[in-house]
């Protein structure tokens, strides 16, 4: 399912250009990120950790453990982005059954695309 409408509709939208740095490593979370246009590089300590296209969200993990960013996020490309606060999510997480599924999905390829860097 794509969330892109409905996080739109939530979240604030930002657009970035190319090499915009969406967050920095160390960074405290304040929202998980919806890509709706654009590609986003997630790296950390340098290294390539994944690229996140249209309809994929990034930021998840810190924004549900509250503990600091364990990776730096830059647009690739222009990119437009929801922000989405932890007010909002929940209220995705509660409203729309299978918001958790794309949840769980989004942090099992974070968690794979983690493992295949190392």
């Amino acid at each position: 399912m794509d969330f892109r409408q409905l996080a739109r509709g939530l979240g604030t939208v930002i657009n970035y250009a190319a090499g915009d740095v969406v967050f920095r490593e160390g960074d405290e979370p304040a929202h998980a990120y919806i890509v709706l246009t654009g590609r986003i590089e997630v790296s950390s300590r340098g290294k390539l950790i994944e690229e996140v296209s249209e309809g994929r969200a990034f930021g998840i993990v810190s924004l549900i453990d509250r503990k600091p960013r364990s990776a730096t996020a830059k647009a690739i490309a222009p990119s437009e982005i929801a922000l989405v606060d932890a007010k909002q999510f929940r209220f995705m997480v509660e409203t729309t059954p299978n918001f958790i599924w794309y949840v769980l999905s989004e942090v099992v390829d974070r968690l794979r695309a983690t493992n295949s860097a190392l």
